[in-house]
């Protein structure tokens, strides 16, 4: 079984156990229920309405299973710390709080528009301690330039390298996350999650060793650049003390890392 066809078995497993109306989601897909956006009705109850262009990141998060994939839910606490690094609309910190509605999450996303749409999901979906930070998270304080290819839409392009269309440059405000962590006196995060177009490797790579202790958990999407590559990103962690799991995608030099002490 080719890696590809063990994905696409893992993710449509997950649509046909998660959501009951997914015959109605199949036709959508395919063009036969036409219309500009999609409710998911999962069975435990929670319901989403996500438009059709957002699609894909909503599928990667509650379906692909990326972040959680090689944690288990029973070993966090009932109220874990979550670090949503790169957070776009805020799917994956939806998708956090289902899995523990009691977390506290601090999403960071410096990009206006995926702001306001960020802001929309926590007015639609009220009752989280969902903390909503409009900066990014970098090596060190102060302002950067980033590059994307919708500068006042959606996207999920947005990063420090020009990836495919990512022409036009953007100039936001950035911490680095050993600020964050002393500003906000935070003494232990049970989850980082980071997807942020290939900053993870000058955030955790500059974060002072000590730091290290606080980080119980770790999930990103990485993406391969000039520098760095995943494998270093692994190797790196398990340096750092970590066990961890890494996949590579060379057709779209990006990849995955879960760490965890």
């Amino acid at each position: 079984m080719t890696g590809k066809l063990a994905y696409k078995l893992q993710r449509y497993g997950s649509i046909f156990r998660e959501i009951s109306n997914w015959p109605a989601y199949l036709a959508f897909k395919m063009g036969i229920h036409p219309g500009k956006h999609f409710v998911f009705h999962f069975r435990d109850g929670h319901r989403y309405d996500v438009p059709k262009k957002m699609i894909g990141p909503f599928r990667e998060c509650f379906f692909d299973d990326q972040y959680m994939m090689h944690f288990d839910i029973k070993d966090f606490p009932q109220d874990p710390v979550i670090l949503d690094v790169g957070a776009n609309v805020g799917f994956a910190a939806l998708y956090f709080f289902r899995c523990f509605p009691n977390a506290t999450v601090h999403s960071f996303e410096p990009m206006p528009f995926l702001q306001k749409m960020m802001q929309q999901h926590k007015a639609q979906y009220p009752g989280h301690r969902w903390n909503q930070h409009a900066f990014g998270l970098w090596k060190e304080d102060g302002n950067m330039d980033i590059f994307t290819d919708a500068p006042d839409d959606f996207t999920s392009i947005s990063g420090i390298a020009h990836f495919e269309d990512a022409v036009h440059k953007v100039s936001i405000q950035v911490k680095a996350l050993s600020s964050f962590i002393n500003e906000n006196n935070i003494d232990s995060i049970d989850l980082l999650k980071m997807d942020c177009e290939g900053a993870e490797y000058d955030i955790l790579f500059n974060l002072p060793d000590n730091y290290f202790n606080r980080i119980e958990r770790i999930a990103m999407e990485t993406h391969e650049t000039q520098q760095y590559r995943t494998v270093e990103m692994a190797d790196f962690l398990i340096s750092k003390g970590y066990q961890v799991k890494h996949v590579t995608r060379p057709a779209t030099r990006t990849g995955h890392v879960w760490a965890w002490k």
